[in-house]
């Protein structure tokens, strides 16, 4: 007797979420613009780069690899969003760009889902510096160093950005100065991300210029050494809630404004 209600939810599950499958444009592999307006996705990898010149645009790679091109060293940028509002980057695997994913001059702008094989900055994002300017989102995207020939002194780096949100972003490897660096980023949220396996030698897991009233809540920092790297710097009028920081030996809680709960410690081996 319970099938019939089991399977009018399962049709109306169905039913909302096939808007978020829908495609309108299908990007061909030679396309590197997106000029107006839509819904576009990959159905095939590709090595060219694509830049977003328009708002309200949303691009699902559904999983698809843009590789940077070796016979194209000026190409750096894997996919870079600039001068406009209101777009989602979903589902994209990017591999070898000195920069593969770049937001500048871009509003309410989210890079969701997306795994970067970096080999160089991870993410970068330059906002408009005005209160109305911000909405940027990181949620779920995944960045590797492993290969990486070059490296970087930032894995995510954002400026100039009011209000940004990372959540459950994971970064692993990296070996440069900051994994994320936020810099005239005011009331940052950062919820649930894991640095993990990051340099011991004197870097630092979070970096806050000019960015009051950030918020760390459940994030991960974790270095194989517990040598000289902090793991946060600039956290003055933060808000630090159960953070765990393994292997750093500076956590740099102290200056937070609010303090529950965070571990630090520290491996004897």
């Amino acid at each position: 007797m319970r099938l019939l209600p089991l399977a009018a939810f399962a049709a109306a599950a169905c039913l909302f979420a096939a808007p978020a499958l829908a495609c309108d444009t299908v990007l061909p592999p030679e396309q590197r613009d997106i000029d107006a307006p839509g819904t576009y996705c990959l159905a095939a990898n590709r090595e060219n780069p694509i830049r977003i010149n328009a708002s309200d645009v949303e691009l699902d790679c559904r999983g698809r690899s843009l590789t940077h091109r070796q016979d194209e060293p000026w190409a750096n940028e894997g996919v870079h969003l600039r001068g406009g509002s209101r777009a989602v980057v979903r589902n994209c695997r990017l591999v070898g760009w000195n920069l593969a994913m770049s937001v500048e001059d871009y509003s309410d702008a989210q890079l969701l889902n997306n795994t970067i094989v970096a080999d160089g900055q991870a993410i970068s994002a330059r906002g408009p510096d005005r209160p109305e300017g911000g909405g940027l989102r990181l949620t779920g995207n995944r960045i590797f160093y492993y290969q990486a020939q070059t490296g970087a002194e930032r894995a995510i780096d954002i400026n100039h950005s009011p209000k940004p949100v990372l959540t459950n972003n994971l970064v692993a490897g990296f070996r440069g100065y900051a994994a994320i660096h936020l810099n005239r980023a005011a009331d940052a949220q950062l919820t649930g991300n894991q640095l993990l396996d990051l340099n011991e030698g004197g870097g630092i897991a979070v970096d806050m210029r000019e960015s009051p009233r950030a918020r760390l809540v459940h994030n991960t920092v974790m270095l194989r050494r517990g040598v000289n790297a902090k793991g946060l710097a600039g956290a003055s009028d933060a808000t630090c809630i159960e953070n765990v920081f393994v292997n750093v030996v500076d956590a740099g809680f102290e200056p937070c404004s609010v303090r529950r709960h965070n571990l630090h410690q520290i491996s004897n081996d």
